[in-house]
């Protein structure tokens, strides 16, 4: 074997590595959030240490000095509909419910 194909071989090795390092946990979300949306889930307590984190309330007009107008979480693109009513799933809170009335500050608009 020559320095050449043994440089070659040994790059992509390690590019296979990384890539695969990189896609792990990318592969776990995704099966591990079908199976959480599979299951009922809790509604997201308003004093749980990530909800404080993220000013998370139920009512949005709770924090109408810190939100936009109109922000709420049912117009939110990390917002993930739901057969509750007025709950839904929330990417920033994995296997919770949010309300659909409710805001955070990880509101993202929706797209145009």
């Amino acid at each position: 074997m020559t320095d050449q194909q043994f440089n070659n071989d040994r790059r992509r090795l390690l590019r296979g590595a990384l890539l695969g390092i990189a896609a792990a946990p990318l592969a776990y979300v995704s099966v591990r959030g079908s199976n959480v949306l599979a299951q009922e889930m809790p509604e997201l307590d308003e004093n749980d240490p990530q909800a404080i984190a993220l000013n998370y309330v139920h009512d949005a007009a709770d924090r109408d000095e810190m939100r936009t107008e109109g922000a709420i979480c049912g117009n939110c693109r990390l917002y993930l509909e739901n057969d509750t009513p007025n709950w839904g799933g929330c990417t920033a809170f994995p296997g919770k419910l949010v309300a659909d009335g409710g805001w955070c500050s990880a509101w993202v608009p929706m797209p145009s």
